[in-house]
């Protein structure tokens, strides 16, 4: 039984910052206060964080009172009565129990409790009266032990397990994914002692719902562009060719924001969605063309040809402008610019790299297509079309 006479307060960060949080769970509680002291001194040489610091705060001085049981019944004093004397000498009475003041239409709670030099005297708290059941008293030192010991603040708990966290501010410039992974590196994260493990709470939970999110986004808008493709072309596989060049937008997106030293976050990811649809657009310009060319007798090389030939010019016209849009915020130009600066970096590089790559890859690719799709359209065409009952049968060979 635990009474805390004062609150305690510790270091929140500095104001305007959000810090980084690592949560640790587990059932022994002994084991996690270790692995929690021990992370704390290892975050202390990070240089992604500085100001690591316990959640709920460092163990202090508190007033534990422990019942003797077997006094306790021979006394007839029940471990509730004790919890209620307590109570009212520390902190007062709970306000529905106590006596109100009225001040106009205002009703105050009148708490009472012991002054503060004596709830800090071990020996006016032992002499404190408690009583038992015959309608007597006795002082709590006959039926309860008393002292000032160490002890956590506030216990937390989730799911019946024991949690504690190490909050830490990040460094100017280092995001939160830059952090968390750079705790995750630890010695201590990596080996975590037996029942402990980290509890996916804060950032960590939001990074993980996130980038969740963005695969479902990211997984939807391709279906349903496929579909539309597939709808448009009345076919399986040119749309295939389009979706194929998605991937060449992503090698120079990560590779601008490897070179700008960049991070990956949120404002990333919406530029990404942005980018793969002018890089499926720019796709589209080719191929249809080219299936145009080939309704009209070219042969699927000459289509090719007259593809590029005619769709480079709009296709760059397209990427330039953007390119050009995008060039003030990569360049961090104005006020505010600073948290879009990876959106556009990554915007640009995936332009140039879909661009140069799109106009020599995409031909390929269409032309690898075409003959695989030559191959499989018989075999599949006998799976689809329905037997005439009027043919008749082959001669078989005697």
């Amino acid at each position: 039984m635990r009474a805390i006479p004062e609150a305690r307060f510790y270091n929140q960060g500095n104001f305007g910052q959000a810090p980084v949080t690592v949560v640790l769970a587990g059932a022994d509680s002994a084991a996690l206060e270790r692995t929690q002291m021990r992370m704390l001194r290892e975050m202390r040489a990070l240089p992604a964080v500085s100001d690591p610091r316990p959640s709920p705060s460092a163990p202090g001085p508190e007033l534990v009172v422990t019942p003797r049981p077997d006094e306790a019944a021979r006394l007839n004093v029940d471990t509730r009565t004790i919890a209620s004397v307590l109570r009212v000498a520390t902190i007062g009475d709970i306000d529905a129990s106590v006596a109100k003041y009225s001040d106009g239409e205002q009703r105050l709670p009148i708490r009472v409790r012991l002054p503060e030099t004596i709830r800090r005297d071990l020996d006016a708290i032992a002499n404190l009266r408690v009583p038992t059941k015959d309608g007597r008293t006795t002082p709590l030192s006959s039926v309860a032990s008393v002292e000032f010991k160490a002890g956590p603040g506030r216990i937390v708990r989730f799911g019946r397990e024991r949690r504690v966290a190490v909050e830490a501010d990040l460094a100017v410039g280092v995001p939160v994914g830059t952090a968390l992974a750079a705790v995750r590196d630890l010695s201590v994260m990596k080996q975590l002692p037996k029942g402990i493990h980290e509890a996916q709470e804060g950032q960590s939970q939001m990074i993980g719902e996130m980038f969740v999110g963005f695969i479902l986004a990211l997984l939807a808008g391709i279906s349903l562009t496929f579909s539309v493709l597939v709808l448009l072309f009345r076919s399986f596989f040119k749309p295939v060719v389009i979706m194929g060049a998605l991937p060449l937008s992503l090698v120079g997106a990560f590779g601008a924001l490897k070179l700008a030293g960049l991070p990956l976050d949120l404002p990333v990811l919406i530029g990404l969605l942005m980018l793969m649809g002018l890089c499926a657009k720019n796709s589209i310009l080719l191929v249809e063309f080219a299936i145009e060319s080939e309704r009209e007798g070219l042969s699927m090389r000459d289509a090719l040809y007259a593809a590029c030939a005619e769709r480079t010019r709009p296709i760059i016209m397209t990427s330039v402008a953007m390119i050009a849009g995008m060039l003030p915020t990569a360049l961090g130009l104005g006020e505010g610019s600073e948290s879009r600066q990876p959106m556009a970096i990554a915007v640009v590089g995936g332009i140039v790299s879909s661009t140069a790559l799109s106009l020599v890859l995409v031909p390929a690719f269409y032309e690898l297509v075409e003959a695989i799709e030559k191959r499989i359209t018989p075999y599949l065409a006998r799976l689809v079309r329905s037997p005439d009952p009027d043919a008749e049968p082959e001669a078989r060979p005697a």
